[in-house]
């Protein structure tokens, strides 16, 4: 049996990988509703306590521009949409993720690991909107998961993760080309694994599991165009980290998809920082 099948079955047989609330899915059954009210969302959403804290301190954050504010889920949905608020409440599920072990690797920075994820869905978000994309809160939680594959390899495949590391640091390459040498695949399939559990919108299962190659061909070429290139811009202006040093080469095709050959580069990077600055709050608030 290849190393790539082996890893793959032991990511398959790790039970105590978080799952998402219920809360998760009832939620978007309700959005599908049309008649569905703030009220019945509201409900939904205390169901579970410990989201439904998360999600008020997110609404009150300076990130939504309603600080100390909004005193109920309800008011919160009013104020700022249904669809907002099930992005909140995705949001606050994956950082319980991110944050649900606290073993620590020698060879991984996982609070700057976190701060590239959130810069990443900041600048996702600044580019759909210069891009004319709608869902651009979508794009916000397809950067933040987009590397959720690196945070498996950290905290359930250590030994497998140092060696990725340390071959990394020898040829001085990308994370995923020092993944496919060591691994024989990368995070992003390791990623595609945990986000096809988690039963997300298929949409950000292609981000997670093509960010580095989107492809023209594909039905969500457009939302993994924008993480694609995020990333890119995030790797450039060097926040956070994303396990390597090395800024990889932007798709010309994702490039050319979002319009950015159009618009002022430098213009556009200054959005996407003022986006991280905001959303970088978020770490202190979660």
């Amino acid at each position: 049996m290849d190393q790539n099948r082996t890893i793959k079955q032991r990511i398959d047989n790790i039970a105590n990988i978080p799952t998402l609330p219920l809360v998760i899915e009832k939620i978007t059954r309700l959005l599908q509703n049309p008649a569905t009210s703030a009220e019945e969302v509201g409900r939904a959403i205390t169901t579970d306590q410990a989201i439904a804290s998360k999600v008020l301190r997110l609404v009150n954050s300076a990130f939504y521009g309603f600080p100390g504010r909004i005193s109920t889920i309800t008011h919160a949905i009013v104020i700022l949409g249904f669809s907002t608020v099930k992005n909140i409440v995705l949001t606050a599920s994956i950082f319980d993720f991110f944050k649900s072990r606290d073993e620590a690797h020698p060879e991984f920075d996982l609070e700057q690991f976190w701060l590239h994820s959130i810069a990443c869905g900041a600048a996702s978000q600044a580019i759909a909107k210069y891009a004319g994309y709608a869902e651009k809160e979508e794009s916000f939680i397809g950067g933040l998961i987009h590397d959720v594959g690196k945070i498996i390899l950290c905290q359930y495949l250590p030994d497998e993760l140092s060696r990725v590391v340390q071959q990394v640091k020898k040829k001085d390459s990308l994370f995923y080309e020092g993944e496919m040498e060591v691994l024989g695949l990368t995070h992003q399939e390791i990623g595609g694994i945990v986000v096809q559990r988690w039963n997300l919108p298929k949409n950000l299962q292609e981000v997670v599991k093509y960010h580095h190659q989107p492809s023209p061909s594909r039905e969500f070429f457009a939302i993994t165009s924008i993480v694609h290139c995020a990333d890119v811009l995030v790797r450039a202006l060097e926040v956070g980290w994303g396990g390597d040093v090395r800024v990889p080469m932007v798709s010309e095709a994702a490039w050319q998809k979002l319009g950015l050959s159009n618009i002022s580069l430098s213009v556009l990077l200054e959005e996407i920082d003022n986006e991280i600055r905001k959303a970088s709050t978020l770490l202190q608030v979660m």
